[in-house]
């Protein structure tokens, strides 16, 4: 990876302002070291502006492979482009309405809905034709499906609709737009896709509890020996948060902290890209941030 980018962001995203954190790193003309630090959610929008940024998000970049066949959808990018904001593929459908591939997005809200509605309404087959590849391979949770603690899709409408559909013309979005590596030498702002049970993996955290904070808060020591092999260092208050847990942020914080480092060892060739993405991924359904083919 010949490219180097100038900041490093990672943001732990939710529908709900309230659910979503942000830890940026940022490295020292003069010393080379990284510095991370917590940064404000609303300014992630700046971010997707800036000149050889890096922004992960904790949220689906793509769509599935059958979805997108069903609806003739050339591609991801394609999709972005055309999607209006009026659209209804936007709004989740509370049962008892039937999801549709036209409102794929299910349940609105909990009560009576089951996941053989996905599977009647979209009418694309079993529960798993729902899956992009990188998702069955890390048993992340299906896109469409919005009920529970591991449901994804309403943060991927929020960041599809409040962000990159917008913004899609400045920022570059892996993997659609080429390898990580091209992306950065070209200096564009760079969107990518992370998921935090793949980047526990990788980095090797031990079984704990992350919706508990004396889980997280004993962690901390851990994380802070992978945060000085990255020759990085951590703001006060950012290094103050882990000790204590995170309880200000909770699970969000702690999750915006971990893919920060995963996005780190990458940029510094600790790990790999992910590059070469399958060619359905790089068209339409995307990839995952460090997740091996």
């Amino acid at each position: 990876m010949r490219g180097r980018p100038a900041l490093v962001a990672h943001a732990d995203w939710s529908a709900s302002p309230a659910g979503r954190a942000v830890v940026l790193a940022e490295r020292s003309a003069r010393t080379g070291i990284w510095w991370l630090a917590p940064a404000d959610p609303t300014g992630v929008r700046e971010l997707l502006a800036t000149p050889r940024a890096l922004v992960g998000f904790d949220a689906p970049l793509g769509l599935p492979r059958a979805y997108a066949e069903a609806r003739a959808i050339p591609s991801f990018r394609a999709f972005l482009a055309t999607c209006s904001a009026e659209d209804p593929f936007w709004t989740p459908v509370a049962p008892p309405e039937q999801p549709s591939l036209a409102r794929p997005f299910y349940p609105a809200r909990a009560g009576g809905a089951r996941r053989a509605d996905l599977e009647e309404g979209l009418g694309l087959g079993p529960f798993a034709t729902h899956l992009r590849v990188c998702d069955g391979l890390t048993r992340a949770q299906c896109l469409f499906w919005t009920l529970g603690p591991k449901q994804c899709g309403r943060a991927a409408l929020a960041i599809w609709r409040e962000l990159l559909a917008g913004s899609s013309a400045r920022s570059a979005i892996w993997p659609f737009d080429g390898p990580l590596d091209r992306l950065l030498e070209a200096g564009r702002p760079i969107v990518a896709e992370t998921y935090p049970g793949l980047a526990y993996r990788l980095l090797g955290l031990p079984r704990f509890a992350k919706r508990r904070a004396a889980d997280r808060a004993r962690l901390a020591g851990w994380l802070g020996e992978r945060v000085l092999a990255l020759d990085a260092r951590l703001c006060s208050e950012l290094e103050a948060e882990l000790e204590a847990g995170f309880p200000a942020t909770r699970d969000h914080g702690f999750d915006a902290l971990v893919g920060c480092l995963l996005l780190l060892e990458i940029v510094e060739r600790r790990r790999g890209s992910g590059d070469p993405v399958p060619a359905e991924a790089a068209r339409i359904e995307g990839w995952m941030l460090g997740l091996q083919a």
